[in-house]
């Protein structure tokens, strides 16, 4: 069969994860399946603090996890996930890596950019590390369209979730490793969650115009956090409260992020590129 014969069926039809996950599969198995998809995930996070309850990798593992769910319904390779990101703000706390904004840059750029030499078209940068590192990744997407003509997205998870996120959440204030990044996490890696240690870290309620605390709060500018900010702000690392969390709600979560995406993946399977 040819690809467009093929296009339609997930590649994880197969036989499971070494089928879609690059890692996992040899050179030969990647060449046999861009006949099938042109499509790459590559999951974007960061390692960094996350509070009392959840590990450094949060960022990571969720954009990974959500990559493979998305790779269960549509054709799409998943490639190993980018670990480290733009942290700074959380090097208060120790296990935190950063890197600077050019490195991040320039190495997201060149590890999609080598895609394109063995046959993929277009490239979606899952970022769970939503926020902080969507400034460095919109020139990322611009880079990778206008230098090496990759049909490439930023795909923040916050964006492809907001509306369940509206309708499930419980807290006033979701920011860091609170209300959706715990929910998520029982949802996707329930054994890494210490549910018992979570503690509710509200911010001041009042900030400034435009900007809001909040993950989907009244942010219309662009605006960032110091670590010395962060300090100041939280004793645990979190902001929000974690305790409102559940399972449930992260499944929500998921599952939204997981369609939205899908959909897009849909259609450029189909040939609608972004020309």
């Amino acid at each position: 069969m040819d690809r467009e014969e093929t296009a339609a069926a997930p590649l994880g039809d197969a036989g499971g994860l070494d089928t879609y996950r690059l890692d996992r599969m040899t050179w030969r198995d990647v060449d046999r399946a861009t006949g099938s998809t042109s499509t790459l995930l590559v999951p974007v996070g960061a390692t960094e603090q996350h509070g009392h309850h959840l590990p450094l990798g949060v960022d990571t593992l969720m954009p990974e996890a959500i990559a493979e769910r998305i790779a269960e319904r549509v054709p799409a390779l998943v490639a190993p996930s980018i670990p480290y990101g733009v942290s700074s703000h959380h090097t208060f706390k120790p296990g935190t890596f950063t890197v600077g904004s050019e490195t991040f840059r320039s190495y997201v750029r060149d590890v999609a950019a080598s895609a394109a030499d063995w046959g993929i078209e277009s490239v979606l940068l899952l970022n769970g590390h939503y926020l902080a590192q969507d400034p460095e990744l919109e020139v990322v997407v611009r880079d990778l369209r206008i230098d090496h003509d990759l049909d490439a997205f930023h795909v923040p998870l916050v964006n492809v979730f907001s509306d369940a996120a509206a309708r499930v959440r419980d807290s006033t204030t979701t920011f860091h490793a609170s209300e959706f990044e715990t929910s998520l996490m029982l949802a996707l890696y329930p054994d890494l969650v210490r549910m018992d240690e979570a503690e509710a870290v509200e911010p001041p309620a009042d900030s400034l115009p435009l900007t809001a605390y909040d993950a989907l709060g009244d942010n219309r500018v662009g605006w960032a956090l110091s670590a010395d900010d962060m300090a100041a702000l939280t004793h645990t690392g979190n902001l929000g409260d974690p305790t409102t969390a559940t399972r449930e709600k992260g499944e929500a979560l998921a599952a939204e992020a997981v369609d939205n995406v899908v959909e897009l993946v849909r259609a450029l399977e189909a040939g609608e590129r972004n020309r």
